[in-house]
């Protein structure tokens, strides 16, 4: 079974190329409370 995220986990770094060119460094950049991630694929 592999390893999920649950509730009150860190999670894992991870670095994100955002439109403006900069970058966003998980969990580094982000507030320490709440983070939601959320991934469209679309439908092309």
């Amino acid at each position: 079974m592999p390893d999920w995220l649950i509730q009150g986990d860190k999670i894992p770094p991870i670095t994100l190329n955002l439109i403006d060119g900069g970058t966003l460094t998980l969990p580094d950049d982000t507030p320490d409370r709440y983070v939601a991630l959320l991934f469209y694929r679309g439908n092309w």
